[in-house]
């Protein structure tokens, strides 16, 4: 899987700042902190050596020097000695500012960033000059169904729901007792007793297709939705799949939403919820020969042989 443009710079920005805290590093010790391959750093900071800084003077870079062979790219030496354009104080526009703060907090987010070092730092006194003007609002959509799902959860009566699921690309018909409506990262989100399931699901609001309020008084506590966990509608009719992966290669499959990480020395012990065999496949190919399913003895065929299947597919490929 190849890393875009914008994610090489966010490692960029989070990567630069420890280094020169440092007074430099080796790519080794960058690759541990930042949970990153050691020949992956050695590339992307290759490349940085060449980045020219737009309306700076002539040959004016990021002051990245790179000191070893790639053979044995683990101890080559990193240096960053920023260069003039960096050393001076810059003019930046709003927009200009508002694009690093989005930037620098990405960067911040990122496994091993230094979230109390100079980018954090920085990012606190950018607030601090540019205040309001940085500020940003944002109009959410109402999803059709929320008024309606209010007024049920005011007066407790149960709903009936199509529910789509984007990942079956199919819709169940559910009835639902609303306990709780939210906001979270942009989306409405429903909390309540799922009659279909027997158990308490979340559901997201603009995935509901059609809402009606049933009139039918459901007695129950709202208090009942405060559980630690309650697992998303979509992860209905799924397996729990475990995998032991290599620390360094977590990376490829960040996509994929899991539902437990644990580490195991220099592996990760990694649960998701898999409905198709495709999609088991398509995460071991990325993964590639070191990783292995942990619970295969207790996955149904289709999903204990993903890996084989489609290894067996490709090499039947080459053989055409």
């Amino acid at each position: 899987m190849r890393t875009g443009a914008s994610a090489k710079i966010e490692r960029l920005l989070a990567i630069i700042p420890w280094v020169v805290e440092r007074g430099g590093a080796t790519v080794g010790d960058i690759a541990e902190r930042f949970e990153m391959r050691p020949g992956a750093v050695y590339d992307l900071l290759l490349a940085a050596m060449c980045y020219e800084i737009v309306g700076a003077s002539a040959y004016e870079n990021l002051g990245i020097v790179v000191f070893g062979d790639e053979h044995d790219a683990g101890e080559a030496w990193v240096h960053v000695e920023p260069g003039a354009m960096l050393d001076r104080p810059l003019n930046l526009s709003v927009p200009q500012a508002f694009g690093i703060l989005v930037a620098g907090q990405s960067a911040l987010a990122l496994r091993g960033a230094d979230r109390s070092g100079a980018l954090a730092t920085a990012l606190d006194k950018l607030r601090a000059a540019y205040g309001e003007r940085v500020r940003v609002s944002v109009d959410l959509p109402v999803p059709r169904s929320l008024p309606t799902l209010r007024e049920a959860l005011r007066v407790g009566t149960t709903v009936s729901i199509h529910y789509y699921t984007p990942n079956s690309d199919e819709t169940s018909e559910r009835r639902v007792d609303p306990l709780e409506i939210s906001l979270a990262d942009g989306h409405w989100y429903l909390r309540g007793w799922c009659h279909l399931r027997q158990d308490l699901r979340s559901f997201r609001v603009d995935r509901i297709e059609a809402c009606d309020d049933t009139g039918e008084s459901h007695g129950r506590d709202p208090g009942a939705s405060d559980a630690t966990a309650i697992a998303p509608a979509e992860a209905d009719e799924t397996t729990d799949v475990v995998l032991s992966i290599p620390r360094d290669d977590l990376w490829r499959v960040e996509a994929y939403p899991s539902r437990e990480v644990r580490d195991d020395g220099d592996r990760c012990i990694v649960t998701y919820a898999i409905r198709s065999p495709y999609v088991l496949s398509q995460m071991l190919l990325r993964l590639g020969a070191d990783t292995h399913v942990v619970n295969a003895a207790e996955l149904p065929p289709e999903l204990a042989n993903a890996g084989s299947t489609v290894a067996a597919s490709i090499l039947e490929l080459y053989e055409t």
